[in-house]
């Protein structure tokens, strides 16, 4: 039985990297077929109200040693884009123009790995041309009509079907409209397509019917 899982991700986040290393070991395992959407995230932050971890220094000095640890437990090179954060828009359009082609997939991964496990910049599309045609496309062409309309369109439209899904964050895995965020929640999805656990629903909908019992944002809590 193969499942079609939806890989939501954007190359900002080093998560994203380390689940796109991991994606095409994990589809052959468990069974799975990848729709791969690149997402605008800052974006889904903008519409959440939230700011992104990287912007926040207390956050950010942990996530950076997060994902060194996490690289390193998974075996993956991890050096940093040349700047954190930075604007990916230019390369997420040109993963949107391939999404749907046999090797969307593959391209994804390079992109991810040329930022954050070689430490080149995404921000040059000489850079991106020449990752892409490393990964069997045009990369001339692609970086060329990533300007253009159809791949403003196509990322636009995935950023709004992926918070129209609740998506929050990336990465995400999408399977039967049940999200799963976080490149550590590979092992989640991988028991819920074996069927090792079951849907929390309707557990959380009971859950979400609890009254806040404390608004932080209206009484904020008193100083310690």
């Amino acid at each position: 039985m193969t499942y079609a899982v939806r890989l939501w991700f954007d190359f900002i986040s080093p998560y994203s990297y380390l689940a796109l290393t991991q994606a095409e070991s994990f589809a052959a395992e468990h069974g799975v077929r990848w729709i791969v959407r690149p997402i605008f995230y800052a974006a889904v932050l903008d519409a959440t109200g939230r700011t992104g971890p990287a912007e926040i220094p207390i956050q950010r000095a942990y996530t950076l040693r997060d994902i060194l640890r996490a690289a390193e437990l998974l075996g993956v090179p991890l050096t940093g884009p040349p700047a954190h954060p930075f604007r990916t828009l230019h390369a997420l359009r040109v993963a949107a123009l391939v999404q749907d082609e046999p090797r969307a997939l593959a391209l994804a991964v390079a992109l991810s790995r040329a930022a954050w496990g070689e430490k080149r910049n995404l921000e040059d599309p000489a850079v991106i041309a020449e990752v892409a045609s490393g990964a069997g496309f045009d990369g001339a062409d692609l970086a060329a009509r990533a300007g253009g309309d159809e791949a403003k369109a196509l990322l636009r439209k995935n950023t709004e079907e992926a918070l129209a899904a609740g998506v929050c964050g990336v990465p995400t895995f999408e399977w039967n409209g049940e999200l799963f965020w976080g490149h550590d929640r590979l092992d989640h999805l991988a028991a819920r397509l074996a069927g090792r656990i079951g849907s929390p629903e309707p557990k959380a909908e009971a859950l979400d019917r609890m009254p806040r019992g404390a608004d932080r944002a209206r009484s904020p809590y008193p100083r310690a």
